[in-house]
């Protein structure tokens, strides 16, 4: 399995202070999902990560935008971490204001669009039979599939893979994500 960050990060729900204050538009925020699917895919991948999403402030709040079983949404970090508790981890990005801009609207574009079930099959196949083929692009998106577009889209492609087949740990191990550490809702 994939190291991850060490390092806890206090995220203090409703307070613009500490890691929450350094958190920029377009960073990319990578999960530890419980349940089956997520161990899944965590083993199939051989990574810590089973689920990744891109950050969104506005108004001092901190979204992430994903791609979830009822398609692309905008979720607030705050509930996620209730939801996530074997980890969010935080990736800063070495990307510029426009890039991470172009990379958010397109992931925009995207919201309500349903969740690519069959992409996820396709991938699972992939990973099974070690080969990697291009496929079509749709309008259904699994989560590191909208991370990964989104970044190519803007010039700045996460993985050298095509974006059907990122997975969470792919993000990671493309090198332009920095692992900051671990977000926890509590004080440290």
């Amino acid at each position: 399995m994939a190291e991850v960050g060490n390092q806890v990060l206090s995220y203090a729900a409703g307070k613009d202070v500490g890691v929450r204050a350094t958190m920029l538009t377009g960073d990319v925020l990578l999960f530890r999902g419980n349940g089956v699917l997520p161990w899944l895919i965590r083993l199939a991948t051989h990574s810590d990560y089973s689920h990744a999403g891109l950050l969104f402030r506005y108004h001092g709040r901190v979204y992430c935008l994903e791609a979830v079983g009822k398609g692309v949404r905008l979720s607030p970090v705050s509930r996620l971490l209730d939801h996530y508790p074997k980890g969010i981890f935080y990736c800063g990005l070495g990307a510029e204001k426009p890039t991470r801009e172009t990379a958010l609207g397109f992931g925009f574009q995207q919201l309500c669009l349903p969740y690519d079930v069959f992409g996820l099959v396709r991938f699972a196949l992939a990973l099974i039979f070690a080969r990697r083929r291009p496929v079509k692009p749709d309008n259904r998106w699994f989560c590191s599939e909208l991370v990964a577009a989104a970044y190519r889209i803007a010039g700045f492609p996460l993985t050298d893979e095509l974006p059907c087949y990122a997975s969470p740990v792919d993000l990671i191990n493309g090198h332009k994500l920095e692992l900051r550490g671990r977000l926890t809702a509590s004080d440290v």
